[in-house]
């Protein structure tokens, strides 16, 4: 069980380019509608800062109970604005970023790459920062505007 370093206050906003400048590992759990298990995964990413685009790009490769294995390529850089932006490889469409209070969510839409030819499903994701190191993730996974399934996870940072 996770213990928290504080009886305090949440320690402020999540910030993605920041907190997954770090390498991170973590777990989830995927539920489908009815709340039943369908799998669990570890959670691993590894990040470098690339001084000539001032961008983050980091790796976050998702290794499922089942045996199936999903690796996302992340990159976070400025848009024209100044303002801190995502892009994934596997994406046709832009990547929504945005905070939310001390939330920051992102919404996206992917084909699940382990079956080719399936319909794009909508990624609704939101982070909250638990402590300085660590990090709740939850996941509405949406079909046609229907959530068919969810995730809980965790990433606490690794630090050499």
């Amino acid at each position: 069980m996770l213990a928290p370093t504080s009886n305090g206050p949440l320690p402020g906003p999540f910030v993605p380019d920041r907190f997954f400048l770090d390498r991170t590992r973590g777990r989830g759990v995927v539920r489908d509608l009815a709340g039943r298990l369908i799998d669990t995964c570890a959670i691993a990413t590894e990040s470098r800062w690339e001084h000539a685009f001032g961008a983050l790009h980091f790796d976050e490769t998702f290794q499922f109970e089942s045996g199936r294995t999903d690796t996302l390529n992340w990159v976070y850089a400025p848009d024209p604005q100044g303002r801190m932006v995502a892009s994934e490889l596997s994406l046709v469409e832009p990547v929504r970023g945005w905070s939310d209070g001390a939330d920051y969510r992102m919404r996206f839409r992917r084909a699940d790459p382990s079956q080719p030819g399936t319909p794009r499903l909508t990624y609704d994701v939101r982070f909250s920062l638990m402590d300085p190191d660590l990090a709740l993730k939850r996941v509405r996974l949406r079909l046609f505007g229907l959530t068919v399934a969810t995730m809980v996870a965790f990433h606490r940072q690794v630090r050499a």
